[in-house]
């Protein structure tokens, strides 16, 4: 039978079994729709066969996982965070607020991960005014069915507050014109294997170059962001090494114009009560942070 459960000790057979995949090996596309379909409909062979594939290196784009009009909600909350709050930086502890910053060659080096973008941090226990709410129901509609996918329940840690260790964090991302990008990096298993994140730009129209790829099994990257629409999500196995390609890189920078790629990412984080916490791993040794992705 199809539940929690069940999917967990799945994903542990296969972990247990064979080491994680590091490269991709195949590209898939998939309606968001048929996964959600096969989840409430509890067909269990076509859901493992999923992760099944994704253990073995497979990648999905999943088609149509959230509204396009999502967009213009992620472009009016990071003006309104912008015109509101100078960017800042919060712990994840009991009451952190909501915050962004601006994240250049100096203080990506502060981070796990090298990275040139404008981050937009939120929480749920924030979540208040209606664009907020607006924002949180286009993702969750999304997210909860890939928790399910990757053995959680569609509910788990969306409640929880830092001191409860594990927490759901909502980012919005601009990687600007002018060299926004995140260098080869994977991802933290140990709360979330399934990576996931909505495409909310499309290369041609809101930036000419660059954007997301994997490594293949060659190490070389294979660049997906011209198959990628508005509302499509991406999900894979979290060792599989990815990242984004500069984009518009001969472009002069500027963080105000909200030019180039947008994107929303979701993740389970261990908080600062954490002693050790474990965060995504840098493999281009372009930071000062330290620590094992597991």
């Amino acid at each position: 039978m199809l539940n929690e459960s069940s999917m967990r000790n799945y994903w542990e057979k296969m972990e247990a079994k064979n080491a994680p995949p590091k490269f991709v090996k195949k590209i898939n596309t998939l309606e968001f729709s048929k996964l959600k379909k096969s989840i409430n409909e509890k067909n269990e062979i076509f859901v493992k066969n999923l992760a099944k594939k994704m253990y073995n290196g497979e990648a999905f784009i999943l088609r149509n996982a959230a509204s396009k009009k999502l967009k213009n909600v992620i472009i009016q909350l990071a003006k309104e965070c912008d015109r509101k709050q100078k960017p800042s930086f919060h712990k994840m502890l009991d009451g952190t607020p909501n915050f962004h910053r601006i994240i250049d060659k100096k203080i990506t080096k502060k981070y796990s991960l090298y990275a040139i973008k404008h981050s937009y941090f939120f929480y749920n226990w924030n979540i208040k005014s209606k664009l907020e709410k607006k924002f949180k129901d286009g993702v969750y509609r999304h997210w909860r069915y890939v928790k399910y996918l990757a053995g959680n329940s569609r509910f788990k840690f969306e409640k929880n507050i830092p001191s409860q260790f594990q927490i759901d964090r909502l980012q919005i991302v601009n990687y600007p014109h002018g060299g926004g990008e995140l260098r080869d990096h994977v991802d933290p298993r140990k709360n979330q294997r399934v990576v996931s994140g909505l495409i909310m730009s499309k290369k041609g129209i809101d930036f000419q170059k660059g954007g997301f790829y994997f490594r293949d099994k060659n190490n070389k990257k294979m660049n997906i962001e011209d198959n990628l629409e508005i509302g499509d999500s991406v999900i894979f196995y979290g060792s599989i090494v990815h990242g984004v390609e500069p984009v518009d890189q001969n472009e002069k920078l500027n963080w105000k114009s909200y030019r180039g790629r947008w994107f929303i990412g979701m993740f389970v984080n261990d908080s600062n009560h954490v002693k050790n916490r474990i965060t995504a791993k840098d493999l281009t040794k372009s930071t000062n942070y330290s620590r094992k992705a597991g």
